[in-house]
Parts: structure tokens; sequence; C-alpha cells
């Protein structure tokens, strides 16, 4: 009935998906609603999900990760089981050679339902974040919940869900470490496969700080695990963000949610596009974001990227963005960093190391964002050599500014490598009002890969928020 080889990916597998833009997985949120109230919950404590979702976006998800090759999609929420189409999207899954694995909080889980997960070979996890119920009901926010999800996985057992099948989902945090690795065998006994990762600072734990563990603290309980698992048949060595296993999910995965918007992953929450308007297929492969993450040995920066495990390990990639603003940053929870926090940059960073310019040809201050939308800022100056006598600056200078942007970026992606230079031509250029001397500039842009070394540009000049000047700058890089 199950096939894990559709779940489970090798190393060599990742590396050919990587190599040819293809995808082994895609996380589908079907839902952003939920009965519980998780305090460490990726979602915003503001945010009022939408009650009503188009199944259609879902189904074109579905169809075009596999038609990418991918070989499971990731059920997620909100609380997935809400959803009212779940089933029907189930079987479209299956339909099309694929596998479903679904994220639950186990509430909502029947022995109907769960002789249904099974029938379809779908794999379950199950949040279980400790044996002790009051700890459990304070990491929902609900009462009762230890017993739902344990009440869950017994129904999932007599349905006739086996290990590898059946999973426990856990986060750690400073509530439930004392039992962690208690739990840790407890499913290991009762052949559960246990999911427990470390949580990315995001959503609602901005506003639970005090649930966030120390890096060497999580060290010794990854340590404890291993030796346990270790001398009990299960070979693997501990690195985050994952006990008992790695996360390279970037190289063959991404995320979709029910609006259709791509984003690399839950904790790289940066859209790249949405599936509505372009396939799948071209979203991932012209995405910039996707391809630095895909080329993480050549992209990391720090001492990530002088660590002896960096051939198969780039940390958390959703922790570095979150905690840094630079998703190719290295990962500031992971306990080989300890010691090492000076020498992972936070945005904004000063421009000036990263532009090929100097003064007072160079214009740019300050790198605010690289994403999709990257910023870059820059205080019009008396040397300003594009200045004119009554303090405005030349028309002729916008395509300077957003390639002096662009290439102070690019460098910086490359941590602080030196680039090739590059050429510029501006066109739909529009000026909505003057940049005189004196004012604080932000010049955002999107880039887009139109063939090799050629990029284009589409721009905004911003000052106080009100738009100065927006249009396209085709780029070479020489």
């Amino acid at each position: 009935m199950f096939d894990c080889e559709k779940y489970d990916f090798t190393d060599g597998e990742i590396r050919d998906a990587a190599a040819h833009d293809r995808l082994l997985s895609l996380e589908i949120e079907f839902n952003r609603q939920c009965n519980y109230r998780c305090p460490y919950c990726y979602v915003g404590e503001s945010e009022k999900p939408s009650a009503v979702y188009d199944g259609e976006i879902i189904s074109r998800g579905i169809s075009q990760a596999a038609a990418l090759g991918a070989r499971k999609i990731v059920i997620l929420g909100g609380e997935p089981l809400i959803y009212k189409d779940m089933r029907e999207k189930i079987q479209e899954i299956v339909d099309l050679g694929m596998g479903a694995e679904i994220f639950t909080n186990g509430s909502l889980v029947t022995q109907e339902l769960a002789k249904f997960f099974f029938e379809h070979g779908c794999r379950v996890a199950v949040k279980l974040n400790t044996l002790d119920g009051a700890v459990h009901d304070r990491l929902t926010g609900v009462k009762n919940s230890l017993e739902n999800s344990l009440c869950a996985l017994d129904l999932l057992k007599d349905a006739g869900f086996t290990e590898k099948m059946l999973c426990a989902s856990t986060v750690m945090s400073t509530e439930n470490l004392d039992g962690i690795v208690d739990l840790w065998k407890y499913l290991r006994e009762r052949a559960i496969t246990p999911y427990f990762e470390i949580m990315t600072p995001q959503g609602r734990l901005l506003s639970h700080r005090s649930l966030e563990v120390d890096t060497l603290r999580l060290k010794g309980i990854f340590d404890a695990i291993q030796a346990y698992d270790n001398a009990h048949g299960h070979g693997w060595k501990a690195q985050p963000p994952l006990v008992g296993s790695k996360c390279l999910r970037h190289t063959y995965s991404a995320l979709m949610k029910a609006s259709g918007d791509v984003f690399p992953c839950v904790g790289v929450d940066l859209r790249i596009g949405n599936i509505m308007d372009s396939p799948l297929r071209i979203l991932l492969s012209e995405s910039p974001i996707i391809r630095d993450l895909k080329n993480h040995l050549n992209m990391i920066k720090g001492p990530c990227r002088a660590c002896e495990k960096a051939a198969m390990c780039y940390g958390c990639r959703g922790a570095a963005y979150q905690m840094t603003g630079d998703y190719l940053a290295s990962d500031p929870l992971c306990w080989r960093n300890h010691d090492k926090l000076g020498q992972i940059q936070v945005l904004p960073v000063p421009a000036a190391p990263y532009v090929p310019h100097k003064p007072p040809m160079a214009m740019m201050d300050a790198i605010l964002e690289v994403s999709n939308d990257s910023k870059v800022s820059a205080k019009i100056r008396e040397d300003n050599l594009f200045l004119g006598s009554d303090g405005v600056l030349d028309r002729c200078a916008i395509p300077e500014l957003v390639s002096q942007a662009a290439a102070a970026v690019e460098s910086f992606r490359y941590d602080g490598r030196e680039l090739r230079g590059f050429l510029a031509s501006g066109q739909k250029i529009a000026v909505q009002d003057d940049i005189r001397l004196g004012d604080e500039i932000v010049v955002s842009f999107k880039e887009m890969n139109t063939m090799p070394n050629w990029y284009l540009l589409t721009f905004a000049i911003t000052k106080d928020g009100k738009l100065c000047a927006s249009g396209e700058i085709n780029v070479c890089q020489m």
C-alpha cells in the first residue's frame, strides 16, 4: 500500500533535481484557518485568514508540481483538515502518481478519516509537543490538545499506519525541552517517526520570545537524541534545524499558499510570484532567490560557508532570513556559530564596500533589503557629480543610480567578491518629481534574468515614501 520512496529522497536525487530544475516535492497551504493558537506559529498575531479558497488554484499547483517531477505534495495549513475539499485534492494528488504528506494538529482526525488516509497511501504527521498535558495546552492555545493528539495517533495506527508513514511533529521550546529526549524515545518505542525541529523566529513567536532556546542547549538535546538513536540502529549526525535529518528543501521544493503565491519556504517568506500569472516552472527557473539557494555552496556567506558540513547543510535559511534580513546569511541558530555571531551581517549594511565606484561617483549609502524587491538608500550630497547649479539632480543620473544599487546588491549576494562591470541602458523612464540636494532616496528594483548575463531591472525611486521616478533598466554583466 505505502511507497516510502515517494516521500524520502536520497542525496543523489536531491542533487539531480536541483541540477535539472525539477521538483521532488511541493508544500501547499490548503488554507490558513486553524482551531489552535500555537504561540510559535509562523502566522502573525494580527492576520485574519480567509474562510474561502479557490480550489482551482490548489489543483493547478498540484498538476504543475507533478509536471516538474514532484513525488509528493506536503499539505499544510492552518489546520488542513478544516479545508472542506481536502479529500478531493488528495485524490487528485494520488491520481497523478504522487503521495500526500499531511501535517495536522490531530484534533479533527476520525476513524473514517484515518481509514481514508491509509487507503490513499498518505503520510500523516500529528502535532505532539510533549507528554505533559498542561504544557501541551500552553503550546497549542487550547485545552485537551494532548488527548487530541494521542487519540489521533491511536486512530491512525488502528487504521493500519506503521513507522515511516505515521509521524509526530514537534517544535522545541523552553516549555517542552526538558521532556524532549523522553518524548523521542516514547515515539521510537511505538514505531512512530519523530519529526522534531527548531522554531523559526517569525509570526507569533515574535510576541513569545521566551520560548526560544539557547543554541548550545539545543546542541546538547540533539547530541543526546543522536546517541540514543545511534545505539538503536538509526545512524545520523546532528545538525540543525531538524533532529535526525537535514533540510535542503530549497534545492528541490517550494511553498505555495492557497492564493497561488509561491515562496521558497515558510521561513523565507519572500514572494516569487503567483501561479495564476505565470507557471510554476517559470517562477522557479527565473527566480534569483531560488537560483541563489540552489547554488548554496557558492552563495552562503560567513562562517557557514567555511563549515565542514557546507556541502550538505546550509542551516536554516528561514532562521537566517528572519534574523538578518538576508536569506544567504549564516544561520545564527546553529550552535557552530554561537561564538561567531559577530561575523554574521544583519541588514541594513553600508553600501560602500559593495559599490565598485569610489566617491564622488559612488552614490549609494546603505543596502536595506535583498530580495525580489531589493532596496538601497542614498543621500544626495554636495559633491554629487550630477547636481546642477540649482541643486537639482540631472535626470540622466537615474540609470546610474539604479545601476549602482544593482551592483551593490549583486556584490552583497556574492559576499563582497569582486564582480565584472555593468553596462546599463534605460527605457520607459518616467520622472514624477525632481531629486534635489539633501534628499534621502530609496532605489527599489525587481530583477528578471532575460538571457545569460542580461537582466531587466524594473525600478522605482522614492523619497519620503513618494515616487520620484520609475522605469526599466537593461543591465549587461560584462
